[in-house]
């Protein structure tokens, strides 16, 4: 992009900007946008995005309201919320999705709920077979 595509702010359109050398536009830009004291370091950013919007608190230093939704009770991690910590799971705090809806989002799997859908549908597949198996030996025997 050229400097001169760059739109000045309407204080600074009476100057002829074109005639002026780069070191001074930049120059007259810092002075009128001032410091960059509002631009956040990653350090701090990661900061906010480690705490809750809504009450503030700190979840990276583990602090957390009990009464706040967003926080739900937990900083940034929790013990599994579908077996209540049963299977030694520990879910990790959602922070994107925390922070849009304003409560607390986990992400995780429960080893418990795992391992009983996997039984659940062990038992599935082997009543279907078995009920195929007895269809054709029902089918078998009325062909003898």
């Amino acid at each position: 992009m050229s400097l001169a595509s760059v739109h000045h702010p309407a204080e600074m359109r009476g100057h002829d900007h074109h005639s002026r050398s780069i070191g001074s536009s930049l120059e007259e830009l810092h002075n009128f946008f001032g410091t960059s004291d509002a631009v956040l370091s990653i350090e701090e950013l990661r900061m906010q995005l480690n705490s809750c919007f809504t009450c503030g608190v700190s979840w990276h230093e583990d602090h957390v309201s009990l009464d706040c939704q967003e926080c739900g009770g937990y900083s940034l991690e929790r013990p599994c919320p579908l077996c209540d910590g049963q299977c030694s799971a520990t879910w990790k705090r959602d922070l994107t999705m925390s922070h849009a809806s304003g409560k607390a989002r986990w992400e995780g799997s429960c080893v418990l709920r795992s391992q009983a859908e996997s039984k659940r549908m062990l038992k599935s597949i082997a009543a279907d077979e078995e009920s195929r198996l007895c269809s054709r030996l029902e089918k078998l025997a009325a062909s003898s």
